[in-house]
């Protein structure tokens, strides 16, 4: 059985490198994109995957304390 989770809205405010790095991460999401001819990422996805890749990196390291 497949359990779907619910999306919720989050707000964040980043400084003005971290804006940069992540503009540039998506730049060359876009970029690879579009060197292999498949469909651009939304920004929002962009920023979903580094909160989820965030939140499971916190996760393992509340798990070895």
């Amino acid at each position: 059985m497949l359990a779907i989770m619910p999306k919720a809205r989050i707000s964040i405010t980043i400084d003005s490198k971290t804006a940069h790095d992540i503009e540039n991460y998506y730049r060359s999401k876009v970029k690879a994109a579009a060197e292999n001819e498949d469909s651009i990422p939304k920004l929002s996805n962009v920023y979903e995957e580094i909160v989820t890749l965030g939140w499971e990196s916190i996760k393992k390291n509340l798990k070895k304390k």
